[in-house]
């Protein structure tokens, strides 16, 4: 059921869309600080840090979360390791939950004979700089640098600013390496040096050609818009914003979206579209038995905003043949279903015109039809077992989606992994209270509706009532080949279970020995658990971070 959504109802940020329990959030992933080359008018505004930046983004208008990418390599100004993960931690800070949420990132290379990416869920400063980097990539190697990016768990890449012979001939040659961990790029940026604070200073760039360029290579990107802001207007010098359609305001819920392709580029802070291809949302790569069914409503609170017309760009992917239009249409409702050729591959987005000449660029869904396909979507449920659900015990949650998924997609914000992607993950609270767990279940023909459910976390009681994390150490952390737990203070047998950064297990065994050491050569960089099981039942949670 496609639910049109009238003006008077349109006047919060987050708003459901078309049954799907999505809600549309507005801010920005691209801006610097004095942590790199920002806040050029420090000496003025009195702002250099990131929380500072994050504390005056939330105060802007139609901002429900803002990103800091610093540049990775500036050793002139401030960008070490050591700031980097300063400005990690202020964007944790910086979020409240449901309010407003902080991100924190950076953005690799160089402009001339290179090209800018921007880096999210890395808590690692990647660079070329000697002495001054956690990860080393070489300035100009993006294919070590999309290997790099894949090995982290839930990180992606976003292309800033793209120019033709960007990021290793992007642009003229597809690699299913950079298709696995680049989601997205600008249609717009900028402009990057405003000191407007009254959201006039919108951009005119396009970089529509570079976009259409990498559509027709066969890439999967979504279509995003930067303010790029070098001076401390945070949020305020434009009012074109990324837009992001997340299952909640948090962290996780908000990066796994962007990783689905689930956003879209809007000169206007507050218009929503609803666009999907037989209910499956933007981003969505789909394979069903029909024809597709197009559709899309947009709606804005203010008046005057009005759509003048909505064009239906449509492509071959692989094919090298630039996207063409294939239907316009001059109202705010598109309904449109093309007869296409069974076995054919076709992705579809829209470009959406305002009377008052804002554009709108939704991300693409890619729709191939094969006659022969007898599934449907899943419908995603869950159930755990574990009965006592108390802070640093592991928690395994089990998927019982109907109609056959082969993908999953968790959130658990407050948990360590706070997000997975195998079908029964396990997730810790190190903290009492009240979270959410959401699960969309997948397969070839669509995305289910997420679910969502809240789950209780209790204080934990020891069978000693003394014994916890603190008394086991854990060193060298992080680790870079190997590291060593000393168990000294339990006695007799002791379970070890180690948990990969998405929840899996790893590896288990049964020691009686005081010390015992893991080998950590072989791990991707992480965040990994070790669940501790003493022989009188008592559960101990050891976080080890893995970082080479």
């Amino acid at each position: 059921m496609k639910y049109v959504f009238l003006a008077l109802l349109i006047l919060c940020s987050a708003t459901l869309v078309n049954g799907q329990s999505y809600n549309y959030y507005y801010g920005n992933i691209h801006a610097h600080t004095s942590y790199s080359d920002g806040n050029k008018d420090s000496a003025t505004s009195l702002m250099t840090t990131p929380y500072q930046a994050f504390v005056y983004a939330k105060a802007s208008q139609h901002i429900d979360f803002y990103g800091v990418s610093e540049h990775n390599h500036y050793t002139s100004v401030q960008m070490t390791p050591a700031n980097y993960h300063k400005g990690w931690n202020d964007a944790q800070a910086a979020t409240t939950n449901g309010a407003f949420v902080a991100l924190y990132g950076m953005e690799f290379g160089v402009i001339s004979n290179g090209g800018h990416v921007l880096i999210y869920g890395y808590d690692s400063l990647i660079s070329w700089i000697p002495n001054n980097y956690d990860v080393f990539v070489a300035q100009n190697d993006y294919i070590n640098l999309w290997k790099t990016i894949t090995k982290k768990p839930g990180a992606f890449a976003y292309l800033a600013h793209p120019q033709a012979s960007d990021y290793s001939n992007f642009f003229t040659t597809y690699t299913s390496l950079a298709d696995s961990c680049v989601i997205g790029g600008a249609l717009r940026s900028g402009p990057a040096f405003s000191t407007n604070t009254t959201y006039t200073d919108n951009s005119t760039s396009t970089y529509a050609i570079r976009y259409h360029a990498a559509l027709a290579q066969g890439y999967h990107l979504g279509a995003g818009l930067d303010h790029d802001t070098h001076n401390s207007v945070f949020g305020r010098s434009q009012a074109g914003r990324l837009v992001i359609m997340a299952t909640e305001l948090t962290q996780p819920a908000l990066l796994e979206a962007m990783r689905k392709m689930r956003f879209y580029a809007s000169d206007d802070w507050n218009t929503k579209v609803d666009y999907t291809i037989n209910n499956q949302v933007m981003g969505s790569i789909i394979e069903q038995a029909t024809n597709p069914t197009l559709s899309a409503t947009i709606t804005d609170a203010d008046a005057g905003d009005n759509v003048s017309k909505i064009e239906v760009y449509s492509g071959v992917p692989g094919s090298g043949i630039t996207p063409t239009i294939v239907k316009t249409v001059t109202t705010a409702i598109l309904n449109y279903t093309p007869v296409v050729a069974n076995n054919s591959t076709n992705y579809y987005y829209l470009r959406i015109t305002q009377t008052d000449g804002n554009v709108i660029w939704t991300s693409p869904i890619w729709y191939t039809k094969n006659t022969g396909v007898t599934n449907i979507p899943p419908i995603a449920s869950y159930t755990d077992t574990t009965t006592n659900k108390c802070e640093t015990q592991p928690i395994t949650f089990n998927d019982s989606s109907s109609n056959s998924p082969s993908t999953w997609s968790w959130i658990a914000n407050g948990a360590a992994p706070d997000f997975s992607t195998v079908a029964n993950p396990v997730f810790t609270y190190n903290t009492p209270g009240t979270y959410t767990i959401t699960l969309t279940a997948s397969n070839a023909t669509g995305s289910s509706v997420p679910t969502s459910s809240t789950i209780t976390i209790n204080n934990c009681v020891t069978a000693t009532g003394k014994l916890t994390a603190k008394d086991i150490a854990l060193y060298p952390n992080p680790a870079t080949n190997n590291c060593t737990l000393n168990l000294s203070a339990l006695a007799g047998a002791t379970t070890l279970t180690l948990y990969s950064p998405t929840g899996t297990v790893i590896n288990e065994c049964t020691t009686w020995a005081t010390t015992y050491d893991i080998t950590t050569s072989e791990l991707s960089n992480g965040l990994y658990c070790i669940k501790i099981t003493t022989q009188d039942g008592t559960i101990i949670i050891k976080k080890m971070v893995v970082q080479k």
